[in-house]
């Protein structure tokens, strides 16, 4: 049984609570992430934040009126942006996500991340942070399942 301890990207990037939108999006961007998990001092999960989570805080009044037609140009909502750039992830993070053990079975991090809507889940050893898994992590665990199989 393959199990997602040999899977794991322990070099994965997370954020402090203290983290602001700003820090979440040049962080996301800098690892070419979709997910980062939020970590409390003693390095234990407490929240996600996604890019969906940044696009509906950065551009929720633009998300508004796109719902109109024609399509509004971002140019006025920008400074809505900004304004909001500077606060903290908490707000806007998922609190208490699901997080998976280093020992679970890879079927286990695929079925929590499908129930939950994820593409990346935060992976814990000792109640801690050490990675996280992602879909394509477990697509590569199947496929070399099957080769060796």
């Amino acid at each position: 049984m393959m199990r997602v301890l040999e899977f794991v990207d322990t070099h994965a990037p997370y954020l402090r609570e203290t983290a602001t939108l700003q820090d979440a999006v040049d962080k996301l961007d800098l690892y070419k992430a979709t997910t980062l998990p939020v970590v409390d001092e003693d390095g234990i999960v407490v929240g996600l934040i996604t890019e969906r989570h940044l696009l509906n805080a950065l551009y929720a009044e633009w998300l508004t009126a796109a719902q109109q037609v024609p399509l509004p140009h971002l140019d006025p909502f920008r400074q809505y942006a900004l304004a909001r750039k500077d606060s903290p992830i908490t707000q806007w993070m998922t609190p208490a996500p699901p997080v998976i053990s280093e020992h679970a079975p890879i079927e286990e991090a695929v079925a929590l991340m499908l129930q939950h809507e994820l593409d990346t889940l935060p992976v814990q050893g000792e109640g801690k942070l050490i990675g996280t898994i992602r879909l394509v992590d477990c697509c590569q665990a199947i496929l070399e399942t099957a080769e060796s199989g």
